[in-house]
């Protein structure tokens, strides 16, 4: 026990490899501790090792089958490794011991979006907004689904949706110029994208939309130094748009 709780001071001050330490010596003493696997496995998960984090969250669960933080948590490690059907099923699981979990719901809506089951992702986000109607996540992953459906107003209702919950909450705004930017709006486009980097200076997908809006509005250098700052960021499009556009 004091070597676990030594190991949750350790994690509370993200000292990760000190707490990693004394959970392993508190499950060499005592193995049938469920809690010990589990802060184990955040750690791993924390830290993108999915593979291990999968092994620890299963061994918490053959320990206490009514975990269900543990179910979804592995469900998120097996998506984070592309495991889409294994996730499900923990999701899945863990809905069907609590029905009312909103965040499980848009787990599950996340998944099938990545699955291009678009429809089921609807009816998923759909459930967890009914149970929490101020979750800012499921109104912006919906209006995700919105736009691969190409219902755009919709979208960009959901995504204003997200941003009137939480108004601090960057990626809605991205989401938003790019939609504007599809609409061919690109004064509107480049003001929401503003906004996007005013909220989060490091949100590469603002600099992305904004670049390829100000290229539309025939103001390249802007455009470039905006790919530039998403190639910075580690933005793909960044790279790809400033290396065509920009020279190297």
């Amino acid at each position: 026990k004091a070597y676990f709780q030594l190991g949750r001071s350790y994690q509370g001050m993200e000292d990760y490899l000190n707490a990693e330490e004394n959970y392993q010596k508190s499950i060499v003493l005592d193995a049938s501790n469920p809690n010990a696997f589990y802060n184990f496995a955040t750690l791993r998960f924390l830290q993108r090792d999915y593979t291990r984090a999968i092994q620890y969250f299963t061994e918490c669960i053959q320990l206490d089958d009514d975990n269900t933080n543990a179910y979804n948590d592995r469900g998120s490690a097996y998506r984070m490794n592309g495991n889409y059907t294994k996730a499900l099923l923990d999701y899945e699981t863990v809905v069907r011991k609590n029905p009312q979990l909103a965040f499980v719901l848009n787990n599950i809506g996340t998944t099938k979006s990545k699955m291009k089951d678009y429809s089921g992702a609807m009816a998923a986000f759909n459930r967890a907004i009914s149970i929490d109607s101020k979750f800012h996540l499921a109104y912006n992953n919906r209006g995700i689904v919105q736009m691969h459906q190409k219902r755009l107003d919709d979208a960009i209702k959901d995504f204003e949706k997200a941003l009137a919950i939480q108004s601090d909450y960057s990626p809605a705004a991205s989401n938003i110029s790019g939609i504007y930017f599809q609409k061919e709006a690109y004064e509107e486009a480049v003001k929401y994208a503003d906004l996007a980097i005013k909220l989060n200076k490091q949100n590469a997908s603002a600099y992305v939309n904004r670049g390829m809006a100000k290229e539309m509005l025939r103001n390249m250098n802007g455009a470039c130094e905006d790919w530039f700052k998403a190639r910075e960021l580690g933005a793909e499009l960044g790279r790809k748009y400033h290396s065509e556009n920009c020279g190297n």
